[in-house]
């Protein structure tokens, strides 16, 4: 696990590292290509002159986020393209070496990544790799292993599990069944429901289930 860490650059660094405002739809992946803690990634990219920057580094404990998501970061080589004016930027630490560290740090990092997605309602076909923009061979280690589409595939996953109904009974989690799941989404259809919590104190699923003829029926009958 990783906690979560805001150090954002000073404004006054925004006309180097981050001029222009932005409204993200995409994450770029990168790694890091050295052995870096994420604080000594964001340190470097804050004292240095360069205009390139990122948004977040993630290490094996960390994700420290240095650019706010509405603010673009010179870091995926297109230019004034989509990668650098629309994209996240997210760096993942110690893949230079590899080891256990870094499969930490690529394991939070596919986490972060799945939790970003579900904030912004987005799928995994908003996920790219530095390549994708630039072609450079970034993330490097990701690449090189041929893990692509394993690490894509993890990261789809997570979300999957991130953003599919659940509900808690005493505090022991539920997945509706093929009927229930039905159901729920007929309800929200005819608006009983916003479909969320079918397991709470009232079994919501059976209220659903008696209400849905009901406001069929009336429909109909305000439809004359």
């Amino acid at each position: 696990m990783y906690v979560t860490v805001k150090d954002y650059i000073l404004p006054s660094l925004y006309t180097l590292k981050a001029p222009n405002t932005m409204k993200p739809e995409y994450i770029t992946i990168h790694n890091t290509a050295n052995d870096a803690t994420a604080r000594n990634e964001i340190a470097y990219m804050k004292r240095n002159k360069a205009q390139t920057g990122y948004h977040v580094a993630i290490d094996d404990r960390e994700a420290i986020e240095a650019i706010p998501f509405n603010r673009n970061a010179w870091h995926a080589g297109d230019g004034g393209g989509a990668g650098n004016r629309k994209s996240i930027g997210i760096e993942i630490c110690y893949s230079k070496s590899g080891g256990a560290k870094y499969m930490q740090a690529e394991a939070n990092a596919i986490e972060y990544t799945a939790q970003l997605l579900k904030e912004y309602g987005w799928g995994i076909d908003r996920v790219k790799w530095h390549r994708d923009w630039s072609g450079k061979n970034c993330p490097h280690r990701i690449l090189d292993e041929g893990r692509g589409n394993a690490v894509r595939k993890a990261i789809s996953d997570r979300l999957a599990e991130l953003t599919k109904p659940k509900t808690e009974v005493a505090g022991v989690a539920n997945e509706l069944n093929a009927a229930q799941e039905a159901v729920r989404k007929k309800a929200m259809e005819l608006g009983i429901t916003d479909g969320k919590n079918p397991f709470r104190e009232v079994n919501q699923y059976y209220v659903w289930n008696a209400l849905i003829p009901f406001v069929e029926r009336l429909k109909k009958l305000e439809a004359k």
